[in-house]
């Protein structure tokens, strides 16, 4: 007899589907997350990155509770969860660039959930991230940030300190992160100087040259400093370690103290971005300036040429009749 293609006991079927999917263990959105974050600081992530995780996935589940994602049984969500999550998030006004890091951490999430077997597929497969527009931030002028540099009380100890601080900013393009976290064996002065960033953002550690001005700050902070119980490089008049807010706030009293603040925002990125554009528009490679500035891929710091590079003055004449 020829045997048929297809069961035609079709209740017994769906018999033995159900029995399969009851023996599939459900778990919510939250049980999962505290599993993924485990895995990230396990895997040894930073904790900078381990907070960002927390913080955007924390953020994307109340976006999901908005549009009645299955936040119980993570196995239920799908695609068009995902795509009302991003309607929600454009409907309440975020900006692309948040939208955006919510996406990539819901993403990496996900795929973890994948791996673990705890859903069928990813719901964010076919998910694209938003289209921003590829711009350079505000960034100081040369007497904007002359301006800043000379407020400080360099008779003080605070003032000593500050000083050092913005001047390591500017002259080295350092993040904040990174900066907080030096450590006085991070700094060397043997032959012109340099500055040895070991707790780099992408893992990979550099060296940046000392500018004569800093090496000369820095020389004179480290003496009043004198020897603690740390060796943190920067310290409070209570002589710990001083934190990421705790230098945001002094950076913000003097944008104020000098009117700054008025015409740009002074932060610790800001410094950054103008340590970019000053290298840019001195002709400085920009090969190089990744090495200094740590840049993981050059597309941010091709911007700055875009914009800031003087290649195109020097071009425009070239071939002219």
């Amino acid at each position: 007899m020829k045997r048929r293609k297809s069961v035609t006991n079709s209740s017994a079927i769906q018999t033995l589907k159900k029995i399969s999917n009851d023996t599939i263990p459900t778990i919510s959105y939250q049980e999962a997350a505290d599993q993924f974050l485990k895995h990230c600081r396990i895997k040894g992530l930073s904790p900078e990155t381990v907070k960002f995780y927390d913080k955007e996935l924390k953020q994307t589940k109340r976006g999901l509770v908005e549009v009645d994602a299955p936040l119980n049984n993570i196995r239920d969500m799908t695609t068009d969860h995902i795509e009302s999550f991003i309607e929600y998030q454009q409907k309440i006004g975020r900006a692309v660039n948040t939208i955006n890091a919510r996406l990539r951490a819901g993403r990496t999430f996900f795929n973890y959930c994948h791996r673990k077997s705890y859903i069928p597929s990813n719901p964010y497969d076919g998910i694209q991230q938003l289209r921003k527009r590829h711009e350079v931030g505000a960034t100081f002028t040369k007497r904007q940030l002359k301006r800043l540099l000379d407020a400080p009380d360099v008779t003080t100890f605070i003032g000593l300190r500050d000083l050092a601080i913005m001047l390591t900013f500017a002259h080295t393009g350092i993040r904040l992160t990174e900066l907080t976290s030096l450590r006085l064996q991070d700094i060397s002065f043997d032959d012109k100087g340099a500055i040895n960033v070991q707790r780099a953002k992408n893992r990979y550690a550099r060296r940046i040259p000392l500018t004569n001005r800093l090496r000369v700050a820095l020389r004179a902070y480290i003496q009043e400093r004198g020897v603690l119980h740390h060796d943190y490089l920067f310290i409070s008049l209570e002589n710990e370690p001083m934190g990421a807010r705790g230098i945001q706030d002094r950076l913000k009293q003097y944008g104020k103290q000098t009117g700054v603040s008025k015409e740009v925002t002074v932060s610790p990125h800001a410094f950054r971005r103008t340590f970019c554009r000053l290298k840019v528009e001195a002709g400085i490679n920009i090969f190089i300036l990744q090495r200094l500035s740590g840049h993981q891929s050059l597309e941010i710091l091709k911007r700055y040429v875009e914009i800031y590079g003087r290649d195109l003055e020097d071009a425009i004449e070239q071939g002219i009749d």
